[in-house]
């Protein structure tokens, strides 16, 4: 970066240059100058390369990827293959009858209670609940097995009430909860391929909750009552780095009463049966968490009596998107932090250097309005970062997913990992965003500080050094610091998608983010436009 810096032609008139020349000036002094070129270059070959590295240590039994009880496999055997072809959960105690044709079923529900097993008490963990919030009973009509098309309308002890179609989707219905007292009732209708849910209070007076289409539902399809209760899971991480996990599962018991049929239901009996795995090993045993935290009770298969018109059904399991505990394309990707490091040593620089040589008031004395020099260096340095980290971070991405299917990893459980998909184009174009916003954030520290080394080292420390210490702090600062710093923009780079009628352990050591990814980014794009401020500010005061 020894080349002369080149000031504004000579034959220019000061003080009455346009925007556009200005914006001229400034990119003939960036592609004039050898040097920033290079690390340009360098930061893009860094962004593509070095997940291909990282990738080496990828496997999909590999501690740093799956945690110390390489958990990754273990679910993977576990899950079910969903209408779309994404990866679920489908796990569940169904008493059911075929229904051929149209018809309804109506229940009305005065009981939903949790029985356990808790988790033993540990220091590190609370004490699990026994009904968990996310605990399911109701009405669903299924077109076939495990991973089937469905739709459902449930009682949930903490969310009310909710109808669900083909696990990924999930409306709202009244915050009912309960009892002897006050059942609530529930309805499901099938009209052709359309599945509507009702919800009431009374028996009398219905609500629409929602409805589903489910194209190419069989003409006879299974419904009837379910009951599921996911597993109680707690994940958290500990100074130095590491992650302790607790899991248990657990089970919970509806009573379903005033079971009204509609339509043809050719069996005339009600048959129960657990629907897709049961995990019955005890959670220690799967190596899901310390062994001083586990129960030692394998999740039940389920049960149901009926006395008269009354059903009492047990049920353990989920039906629900599945969510891996570790994101691996994400934690492939770290190696764009060297990309990232390049970068900001060429924003910093992009305007230092004309400090440092003294050059600052030919640049200014370009143009009357000094913001003006200000916002042209930010567009040329944020779009020419952009473009060498778009070009970096396909070759990554790309490589990354070749590396992963080879050491075991398969796209269709964990989630679609095609260039072109939707994971593909966020996880590349954010990748390139966030560097191009990361050379912005780098600009204004340059311009607030004048001083290369101070600028380079504090935007290192805005947004390297806080994804290095999310990893090795415990939890509630990690998570503190992937919130609240310009690090949370690298969310863009995960592949899993998070649900939230999925309980998850999220935390920073399984490279899980608090915010969403174009949140997490927006939190990054607030700090470059108040820091921006801030130098244009400086730039007109204090550089006359």
């Amino acid at each position: 970066m020894a080349a002369t810096i080149t000031p504004y032609r000579s034959g220019q008139q000061a003080g009455h240059d346009g925007f556009a020349q200005v914006l001229r000036a400034e990119w003939t002094k960036f592609r004039t100058m050898r040097g920033w070129v290079i690390v340009l270059l360098a930061a893009a070959a860094a962004t593509a390369l070095a997940p291909i590295a990282l990738a080496g240590i990828s496997k999909s039994n590999d501690p740093m990827v799956c945690g110390a009880h390489g958990l990754c496999q273990v679910e993977a055997s576990t899950v079910a293959t969903g209408p779309g072809g994404e990866a679920v959960t489908d796990s569940f105690y169904f008493v059911h009858q075929p229904l051929a044709g149209n018809g309804s079923l109506t229940v009305a529900i005065s009981s939903l209670r949790g029985s356990g097993p808790p988790l033993r008490k540990h220091h590190q963990f609370p004490q699990a609940p026994r009904t968990q919030p996310w605990a399911k009973a109701g009405i669903l009509i299924k077109a076939g097995g495990p991973g089937s098309a469905y739709a459902a309308i449930m009682v949930t002890p903490g969310h009310g009430v909710r109808m669900q179609y083909d696990f990924t989707h999930d409306i709202a219905g009244p915050a009912a909860q309960v009892s002897a007292a006050s059942p609530r009732w529930l309805r499901l209708t099938r009209a052709g391929d359309t599945l509507t849910g009702y919800s009431s209070a009374d028996g009398r007076h219905w609500t629409s909750v929602g409805a589903a289409d489910l194209p190419g539902l069989p003409a006879t399809v299974q419904a009837g009552l379910f009951v599921a209760s996911p597993d109680y899971s707690m994940d958290t991480q500990s100074f130095g780095g590491g992650d302790h996990g607790a899991s248990s599962p657990t089970e919970a018991t509806a009573v379903f009463g005033s079971v009204i049929r509609q339509g043809n239901w050719p069996a005339g009996a009600w048959t129960g049966g657990h629907v897709g795995p049961v995990e019955g090993l005890p959670a220690k045993v799967r190596g899901q968490c310390d062994p001083s935290a586990c129960g030692d009770t394998p999740q039940q298969p389920g049960r149901f009596t009926q006395s008269g018109g009354t059903f009492t059904v047990a049920g353990s399991g989920d039906i629900a998107p599945f969510v891996p505990i570790v994101d691996p394309l994400q934690v492939s990707l770290y190696g764009t932090l060297f990309g990232a490091i390049a970068i900001i040593a060429l924003g910093a620089v992009y305007i230092t250097g004309e400090y440092r040589r003294g050059m600052i008031r030919t640049t200014l004395a370009a143009s009357p309005r000094r913001g003006r020099v200000l916002a042209a260096k930010a567009i040329v340095i944020g779009s020419v970062t952009f473009v060498a980290g778009l070009a970096g971070a396909a070759v990554a991405f790309v490589f990354a997913e070749r590396k992963l299917t080879a050491l075991g990893w398969t796209p269709p459980v964990w989630h679609d990992w095609a260039l072109a998909s939707q994971v593909g184009v966020r996880v590349v174009l954010g990748t390139a965003a966030l560097l191009a916003v990361t050379a912005l954030l780098a600009l204004a520290a340059g311009g607030i500080l004048r001083r290369s080394a101070g600028a380079i080292t504090a935007v290192i420390g805005l947004v390297i050094v806080p994804l290095v210490l999310a990893v090795i702090l415990p939890t509630a600062p990690a998570v503190w610091l992937l919130r609240y710093t310009p690090a949370a923009a690298f969310s863009l780079q995960t592949s899993t998608l998070q649900y939230s009628q999925v309980n998850t352990a999220c935390i920073p050591y399984h490279g899980c983010y608090p915010l969403a990814p174009w949140t997490g980014f927006a939190v990054m794009c607030a700090w470059a436009v108040l820091a921006l401020g801030l130098a244009g500010y400086l730039l007109h005061r204090r550089d006359a």
